[in-house]
């Protein structure tokens, strides 16, 4: 099965370095070189326009940094800083096509309770009302002592895949392995659980894996014993992933360390936020800022509690048309939800 490939792509890993020849003692090598000339009559390039906006006072220049305009209306006028575009030069926002987005992708998050079931289940949702068989696999489901609802209990309530699977539970609220050694239960192996979502990517469309926790939670142990963790999932399956991320405080280190332990095993990745809040303060619109450029969608906080029918036909405009949403602009959603 092949694996998705995003519309909107990260940026492709560099080429590997290549190491200079060793150069003999005895053979001087060549002259360094000058540099070319620059004509006067050719100017260079403009200097670039600062991204966000800089207040000025009358008569003294940019404020100093103490006295910059850090108000939420500004930070929302830096996510619309470009001019919108044209209605009719936009891409019309539509559902994916057939063939589109088909495979696997694994839904991992930040950290613990960030939305990862809520953010699975909506993506379900639109690919469903998009045309496709979606499957949704829980590899390791922890915290089952309580009697309460599992994850793929909440994913069936929300969107009704068409087909869900939980491919090991464990009593206690711990990571996989850690629950398993606890309750003297094997552990999940690796290619047990590669080969049960690869058997149901012959029969769907999408599947969607969801891990446990964040990208480096013991999932399980291999053969010779060694743990394997989500991120060593997502490689063997060489899958998409998406990272669903908080929308708060601290999520700028959390995101930027888990995208960037993906992209060093060559997991192309996209963020989610998995729950953005009804009356966002500063820190929100400062970290959407930054986020923006590795967005593919948004759910507002609460979600997960919807009736059904509700969350299915809202999901779509939660998320851009890589996860068959119809959210193609940030600076509406910004309007929209400001």
């Amino acid at each position: 099965m092949r694996a998705v490939t995003w519309d909107q792509t990260a940026a492709p890993a560099s080429p590997p370095r290549e190491e200079p020849a060793p150069v003999s003692p005895a053979v001087p090598g060549p002259a360094p070189l000058e540099p070319a000339p620059v004509s006067p009559a050719v100017p260079g390039p403009a200097p670039l326009e600062p991204e966000l906006p800089v207040p000025v006072s009358p008569g003294v220049g940019p404020a100093s940094p103490a006295d910059a305009d850090l108000s939420p209306e500004t930070i929302r006028a830096a996510v619309a800083a470009e001019p919108e575009p044209d209605a009719a030069a936009r891409p019309a926002a539509r559902p994916a096509e057939a063939g589109e987005w088909r495979g696997i992708v694994l839904v991992t998050g930040t950290d613990t309770d960030v939305g990862k079931t809520v953010v699975t289940s909506a993506i379900a949702a639109a690919a469903q009302a998009a045309g496709l068989r979606v499957a949704v696999v829980k590899p390791g489901q922890t915290g089952i002592a309580d009697g309460g609802p599992t994850d793929i209990d909440l994913v069936n309530r929300l969107a009704h895949p068409h087909t869900t699977r939980t491919l090991a539970s464990y009593p206690e609220p711990l990571a996989p392995l850690a629950a398993a050694r606890v309750a003297g239960m094997a552990p999940l192996e690796l290619y047990e659980v590669v080969d049960a979502v690869r058997a149901e990517a012959d029969k769907h469309d999408l599947v969607l894996v969801e891990g446990a926790g964040g990208l480096l939670v013991p999932m399980g142990v291999r053969p010779s014993g060694e743990a394997w963790t989500v991120a060593d999932l997502a490689t063997t399956l060489g899958c998409q992933t998406i990272v669903v991320a908080r929308a708060g405080l601290g999520t700028l280190n959390h995101t930027a360390l888990t995208l960037e332990a993906l992209d060093r095993r060559g997991v192309a990745a996209k963020v989610v936020l998995g729950a953005w809040p009804a009356e966002p303060e500063l820190v929100h619109w400062a970290n959407l800022t930054e986020l923006v450029p590795h967005l593919v969608g948004a759910l507002p906080d609460g979600a997960g509690g919807m009736e059904p029918g509700v969350f299915q036909r809202s999901a779509p405009g939660w998320l851009t048309p890589a996860l068959y949403g119809v959210l193609d602009d940030w600076r509406v959603w910004a309007d929209e939800v400001s």
